[in-house]
């Protein structure tokens, strides 16, 4: 699987050209406590290894394509504090990479390799994801690393490997799928163990708890850090306090997803703390509920992210106007201010690509949401859909979210 990835991505790129990618290291924290360490999503695609400061080198000559990979030389005092690093034969077994060096090598032996396959060339093209969130964000091993082999040797040409990346990742494999839908199933447990022990005057963070204790019990790691928000709090789009009490009467909307293999579920329901919509709130929620089935019947191969949105906006223009929220200068951003969807897959907010338009095989989230903080509801509802040649299927369809439904799940579970 990994080897075919590999394939793929060096059939991409032009001819005598060199790809490098890092598995990332984790920052020290305080004295020698590290931060918890998080692969490279990327690296991790294209050599199914999970370990820290490792490079993965792709050279292409000529259209023959080798394959190099560095790791950490074992350290046996190391492993007795820690446990081992991973063995050569290990790192072999599961990448299907045999061409293995020591972590330390990698600059002379990526030297060498410039100067025996690419002696005489003006140039080498040497391709390494250099993505930046922000213009401050910190340099990465990426940076750091082209950066010496530049200075090494002057004429290469780099150039950012992130869009190729991206094309491969955007396309899920069956196995992608297979791991995917184990992490929407326990979602789903874990929404219903909230839903069942929810009751008002709790907790943001006793419910939150329940979720956890199901992610746990299935080997699973969270997608990202849960949002738990009662009340008014839910009309902050990306709340993470978790820390008040839920009042009656209240809706409490919960945006989380189980990871599993490194594949993340992305899901929110909204429901009633106490088990019954009040009158204002199904009336919000019904139109939430139909814009999420809405723009689900939209989704078809060709169609972009944004004219899914676009779609919403006008759809919300509509049904705010009946409920006259749209008076005195408001306008549907007052009331809705995200997109719609996002990809999903090793990452929550997946990689993409300019102006994309879906094809089959893509993965992505549909979430429309309406905040009243005035009123103090705040109501989203998501799920994660597969694109296939006639529209979608909905991966999280076995998550309730009819609000007949929901209210009869809580009733058969009150305590």
């Amino acid at each position: 699987m990994y080897k075919e990835r590999r394939k793929k991505l060096a059939a991409a790129l032009p001819d005598n050209a060199i790809a490098l990618l890092f598995s990332k290291t984790a920052p020290y924290k305080v004295g020698d406590e590290k931060y918890e360490f998080s692969v490279d999503r990327s690296f991790y695609y294209m050599s199914g290894l999970d370990k820290e400061n490792m490079v993965l080198a792709i050279i292409k000559v000529e259209g023959r394509v080798s394959e190099y990979l560095f790791i950490e030389r074992y350290d046996e005092e190391l492993a007795k504090w820690v446990g081992g690093r991973i063995m050569p034969k290990d790192a072999a077994n599961i990448s299907g990479i045999q061409e293995i060096y020591w972590r330390e090598e990698a600059m002379d032996t990526i030297g060498s390799v410039l100067s025996r396959y690419f002696s005489g060339y003006a140039n080498v093209d040497v391709y390494a994801d250099f993505t930046k969130q922000e213009a401050e964000q910190a340099d990465s091993e990426a940076h750091i690393f082209a950066r010496s082999l530049l200075q090494r040797y002057p004429h290469i040409v780099l150039h950012d490997l992130a869009g190729y990346i991206s094309a491969l990742r955007l396309v899920k494999d069956e196995d992608e799928l297979a791991k995917l839908q184990k992490a929407i199933a326990v979602t789903k447990e874990a929404i219903e163990n909230m839903m069942a022990h929810a009751h008002a005057g709790m907790g943001e963070y006793e419910l939150e708890a329940y979720f956890d204790f199901v992610l746990k019990s299935n080997n699973c790691l969270h997608s990202f850090p849960s949002i738990v928000a009662g009340g008014k709090n839910a009309t902050i789009l990306h709340y993470q306090e978790n820390s008040q009490k839920i009042k009656d009467r209240s809706l409490v909307l919960c945006d989380l997803g189980a990871a599993y293999s490194y594949m993340n579920a992305d899901i929110t329901r909204t429901f009633p703390i106490n088990g019954k919509f009040t009158k204002r709130q199904r009336q919000i929620y019904d139109i939430v509920l139909t814009a999420n089935k809405m723009i689900m019947q939209m989704v078809k191969p060709g169609i972009t992210l944004r004219d899914l949105n676009n779609e919403l906006i006008k759809f919300y223009h509509q049904e705010l106007s009946k409920l006259n929220l749209l008076k005195h200068g408001k306008s549907v951003a007052d009331y809705y201010w995200h997109g719609v969807s996002h990809m999903l897959g090793l990452e929550t907010h997946d990689v993409t690509l300019p102006n994309y338009k879906l094809q089959p095989g893509n993965v992505f989230t549909i979430e429309p949401g309406l905040y009243l903080e005035e009123e103090g509801i705040g109501i989203r509802i998501e799920d994660n859909v597969l694109v296939v040649e006639d529209g979608c299927i909905n991966l999280s369809k076995d998550i309730i979210k009819e609000p007949d439904e929901i209210e009869a799940f809580m009733a058969a579970h009150a305590k």
